[in-house]
Order: C-alpha cells, then sequence, then structure tokens
C-alpha cells in the first residue's frame, strides 16, 4: 500500500526490496503479487517514486544491463523499513485491508467463483476473531 497513496507506494517499494535488486519493471510485478492481483502501479507512477527514494538516499541503482536499472535498498533504506514500530505495521495492514477491500467491492463482477471463495473464506475468519 498505502498502495494508492505516494507515501504509501514507496514504503511498498522499500519492503518488495528488501527481498533483493529488482528493476523496476520488476517491482510492478512484485506489487501486483503481493496485491493478489488486485493492483499494478503504472510506470507512471513507479519511476517518479523510484527517483523520490533514490534523492533521499533509501534506495540505490545497483547495476545498469543495457537499458535496465537495476534498484536496491541502501543501509538507510533497511533501517526505514526495519524502523516501523509495530503499531506502524498493523496501521498499514488496515490500510492495505481497507483498499483491497474497496478494490473487490468495485470489481466483484470480475471474480470467479474460486476467487469469491477465498474472499468468503477471509471474511469468515475475520468475522470469528472480531467478535
Amino acid at each position: 500500500m498505502f498502495w494508492h497513496r505516494r507515501r504509501g507506494l514507496k514504503w511498498l517499494i522499500l519492503y518488495v526490496l528488501s527481498k533483493g535488486p529488482m528493476t523496476g519493471a520488476q517491482i510492478m510485478d512484485e506489487i501486483e503479487k503481493t496485491s493478489h492481483g488486485m493492483w499494478r502501479p503504472s510506470p507512471g507512477s513507479i519511476y517518479p517514486a523510484l527517483d523520490a527514494l533514490e534523492s533521499e538516499g533509501l534506495i540505490r541503482i545497483s547495476r545498469v544491463d543495457g537499458w535496465k536499472k537495476y534498484y536496491e535498498l541502501t543501509e538507510e533504506g533497511r533501517k526505514a523499513i526495519g524502523a516501523m514500530s509495530e503499531e506502524d505495521k498493523i496501521k498499514e495492514a488496515i490500510e492495505q485491508l481497507e483498499f483491497s477491500a474497496r478494490y473487490i467491492v468495485e470489481n466483484l463482477e470480475k471474480l470467479n467463483d474460486e476467487d469469491k471463495r477465498k474472499v468468503k473464506n477471509i471474511l469468515d475468519e475475520l468475522s470469528k476473531v472480531m467478535r
């Protein structure tokens, strides 16, 4: 997340890069996987965020292979990821859940039966523990 706000996108990029160096396209793929296919950021949002993170010293270009740039976390970027308090992580997760739920509601007609079953199971599980 989190995903739909510029600040949130930066945190998501840092999280994704904690897995290792990636190109901008690979970062977009990983975010799409992380969101279970519910959101894929556009190049118009990823690349300005990467530029900003690089300017902030949180990531750097680790290598260039032809026209591909590979980004990686700096030490400051690793610290920023680890610096999130448990409360911040919970708030972040709730924001992600809210964004995902709204996206699912808006695209319900696109879900196949298996996806609808998965969503229902998640809702049932949440319902049980929230009582």
